[in-house]
C-alpha cells in the first residue's frame, strides 16, 4: 500500500516584509490624518491671505489720499504765501505814498502860509474856506453869534464860483442866513465885515419898503430877503487854519 504523500505551501514571512507593510500602513494612516488636517488649515490660510490682501490694499488707498491731501495743503500754503508776499509788496507801495503825500501836504502848507489844514468835522471844503451849515434856527443876530462863537462869520460871497458852490451844497427845502444885511430901506447893503454889496454878483428882490433891518437868505436855490427877527438856520464860514 502506497503511502500518500501530502504537500503543503508553506510561505514564510520575512521580519523585515512584516516590518516594512507596517511601517507603509502606519505612513498611509499618518498621511491620511495629515490630509484631513491640512485641507482646512490650508483653507484657513487661503482666507487670511485674502484679508491680509485686501487689509494692504485699504491701507495702500489711504497712504495715496493721505499723500494727495498733504500734497493739495502744501500747493495751498504755497499760494497763501505768494499772496501774502504780493499784499507786503502793495502795503509797502501804499506807505511809501502815503509818506510822500504827507510830505507834498507839508510843503503847500508851509508854502502858503499854513492855510492848507484840513476842515474842522462837519464843514464842507472849498479852496481855502470852510463852510458849515447849522442845523439850530436862529434870527440872523443869533445866526451871527453862532458863527463867532465857531471862530467864524456868517457867509460872504464874494464871486460867481462860491455863489455856485453854496447853492449846490444847501438842502433845496432849508432857508439860510449869509451875512448880508442893511439897517432899513434905502440903506446900502453890507456884509457883515461892513464891506459894500456889488450887484454883478446876484440880484436881491424886493423887500418893500421898512423901517427896520432886512437880512437876506438862501432858499430853494435862490436869495430871499426879509425881516431879519425870523427864524432860519445860517451858514458859517471860515479861513482854513
Amino acid at each position: 500500500m502506497a503511502e500518500e504523500v501530502t504537500y503543503a505551501d508553506l510561505k514564510f514571512t520575512n521580519p523585515e516584509q512584516h516590518k516594512k507593510k507596517g511601517s507603509q500602513k502606519t505612513i498611509t494612516k499618518a498621511s491620511t490624518s495629515i490630509s484631513h488636517y491640512w485641507r482646512p488649515a490650508a483653507v484657513g490660510l487661503g482666507l487670511f491671505g485674502l484679508v491680509l490682501l485686501g487689509v494692504t490694499g485699504t491701507l495702500s488707498f489711504k497712504v495715496l489720499q493721505a499723500s494727495h491731501s498733504v500734497s493739495s495743503q502744501n500747493e495751498n500754503l504755497t499760494l497763501q504765501k505768494k499772496m501774502l508776499e504780493i499784499l507786503l509788496t502793495k502795503l509797502n507801495v501804499l506807505q511809501v505814498q502815503n509818506r510822500n503825500l504827507s510830505e507834498t501836504v507839508q510843503q503847500l502848507s508851509n508854502y502858503r502860509g499854513n492855510r492848507c489844514g484840513p476842515c474842522p468835522e462837519k464843514w464842507l471844503q472849498r479852496g481855502e474856506n470852510c463852510y458849515f451849515f447849522t442845523m439850530k434856527w436862529n434870527s440872523w443876530e443869533e445866526g451871527k453869534a453862532q458863527c463867532t462863537a465857531l471862530n467864524s462869520r456868517l457867509l460872504k460871497i464874494e464871486n460867481k464860483e462860491e455863489l455856485e458852490f453854496i447853492l449846490e451844497s444847501a438842502q433845496s427845502y432849508n432857508s439860510y442866513w449869509i451875512g448880508l444885511s442893511r439897517n432899513k430901506t434905502g440903506e446900502p447893503w453890507l456884509w457883515e465885515d461892513n464891506s459894500t454889496f456889488t450887484t454883478d454878483l446876484f440880484n436881491i428882490p424886493d423887500a418893500g419898503s421898512s423901517n427896520y433891518p432886512i437880512c437876506v437868505s438862501i432858499q430853494g436855490g435862490n436869495l430871499v430877503a426879509s425881516d431879519c427877527l425870523g427864524y432860519r438856520f445860517s451858514i458859517c464860514e471860515k479861513i482854513q487854519s
